[in-house]
């Protein structure tokens, strides 16, 4: 079948229509057929994501898909193998397997292995999009039950924010001071740091620990959807609505709301928060009746919200409303002295899991993770320990089951000599591991004098004890 004939019919799906297209994971070594399922898949209204071989879609892994279409036969990492990276990290990601006509037992053995379905070449247009739009459909009813059995569990008792350092002694601290307040509560930090964590430690610090936990993730729907999941719907409310819903506001009522990623929340639907959260009543879409609001909110966000009131995407009312209670959470790099208790409860739950003895990681993988700048925090450290548990070959995880860019880190600190210095290659550091590494050298040089060190480096004494509590060193 030639690209004419696969290209000259671009059918949409209900995905198009969306504002913000949904994102595929295309693999494929083959550039022409790389480039024609980008091309339909994007005609189709879709945001497709190429990978080159098997190595780069296992480098992409840790971004989220809403579907994946993954070529059996790569370099450097075939379709099983991805396969398995995609689903040990995202379980509920539907996956489809493109195989060529002699490869037909290898795919069987793929949609066993957990994909959803596999497709020979040559295919047609329509029936790649076919099983794209039910593999979408699929994936979003799993992660709609997944969702609705996560909004309404109970905190396990064993939860807490792991860590010796100043920081999160601090945050338990904090947790158990504001838990039995009803305040509103706006958990801050980047991406994977662990403000999920912390919500649920609020709540079961809490007076209402006994009631609901629900989560509602404000990017995860799609904006026309938002409404009626936060507050519910009544029978006929718009097509599709065959049943009455109850929404998160009432799931949750008497217990604790949390409201994940809330700066992505539409400039319509904050006008209603804010009114609820004032009122404490609202409406269900298409409903008369009026439902009361007996929840605590706790929000969370990964962006500046003050920047997005200066720039008009966010409403300043609803700021000060959720801002009642504000509470920074620190990224990994500025308490990597807890990382050796955080890497052992990650092991300890995924050895429980799978019903065998934890893994221990050795000296050597330790310095190297110690090193690192842990972009994606703690939900970075999770799927590491993940991967390295599963190419581990003994008892202990070693610098050689871990990803390359652990161990490219350097991680010996240079002792300086004034006569004869040693200067690093510095060439893509991240500013902060350069500041890090110039104090603790300049700390080793003047014996752990502080004075003499905000002498050397040409900052206030104070400067340097801050620097070195902000950034974790010992």
């Amino acid at each position: 079948m030639g690209t004419d004939q696969l290209i000259s019919n671009p059918v949409g799906g209900a995905e198009s229509g969306r504002r913000k297209p949904v994102r595929i994971l295309v693999a494929d070594d083959d550039e022409s057929i790389r480039r024609l399922l980008e091309y339909s898949l994007r005609s189709a209204g879709y945001d497709p994501v190429v990978a080159r071989h098997g190595g780069e879609a296992i480098a992409l892994s840790g971004r989220e898909f809403a579907c994946a279409l993954i070529d059996l036969k790569m370099p450097e990492a075939d379709g099983l193998t991805v396969l398995r990276q995609l689903k040990a990290q995202h379980p509920d990601l539907p996956v489809i397997i493109i195989s060529a006509v002699g490869q037909i037992r290898e795919a069987v053995s793929a949609v066993k292995q957990g994909a959803f379905e596999f497709i020979a070449k040559p295919f047609e247009l329509e029936e790649l999009l076919a099983v794209v739009s039910s593999a979408l459909q699929l994936g979003r009813a799993l992660r709609e039950n997944r969702e609705l059995r996560e909004a309404v569990s109970v905190p396990a008792p064993d939860e807490s924010f792991v860590g010796i350092s100043p920081a999160a002694e601090r945050l338990r601290q904090t947790v158990r001071t504001i838990g039995p307040r009803d305040s509103t509560v706006l958990l801050t930090g980047e991406s994977g740091v662990g403000k999920s964590l912390l919500a649920r430690m609020i709540h079961r610090a809490s007076l209402r620990a006994g009631k609901p936990f629900v989560t509602t993730s404000c990017p995860a729907l799609p904006s026309e959807l938002l409404e009626s999941e936060m507050f519910g719907h009544e029978r006929g409310a718009f097509t599709g609505a065959v049943n009455r819903r109850i929404g998160r506001f009432e799931m949750a009522s008497g217990g604790t709301l949390f409201l994940d990623e809330i700066a992505e929340l539409p400039l319509a639907l904050q006008a209603k928060l804010l009114n609820v959260l004032h009122d404490r009543q609202f409406h269900r879409v298409g409903g008369s009746e009026l439902q009361t609001a007996d929840i605590r909110l706790v929000a969370a966000t990964n962006a500046d919200l003050a920047e997005k009131v200066d720039r008009k995407e966010f409403r300043a009312d609803l700021y000060y409303r959720i801002n009642v209670i504000p509470l920074v959470i620190p990224p990994l790099r500025e308490r990597i002295e807890d990382l050796p208790l955080l890497a052992e409860q990650v092991l300890a739950k995924g050895a429980a899991a799978e019903g065998r003895e934890p893994l221990r990681l050795s000296p050597g993988a330790l310095d190297a993770m110690s090193h690192y700048s842990w972009p994606g925090n703690i939900r970075e450290l999770q799927n590491v320990l993940e991967r390295a548990s599963a190419f581990c070959g003994g008892s202990q995880i070693r610098p050689e089951d871990l990803p390359e860019e652990i161990n490219r880190t350097p991680r010996t600190v240079v002792h300086p000599d004034p006569k004869h210095p040693v200067v690093p290659q510095l060439g893509g550091w991240a500013l902060e591991d350069v500041e890090r590494l110039c104090l603790e050298q300049t700390l080793v040089l003047c014996g752990g004098n502080k004075v003499a060190a905000a002498r050397s480096l040409g900052v206030t004494e104070k400067t340097v004890y801050n620097k070195i509590a902000r950034l974790g060193l010992r």
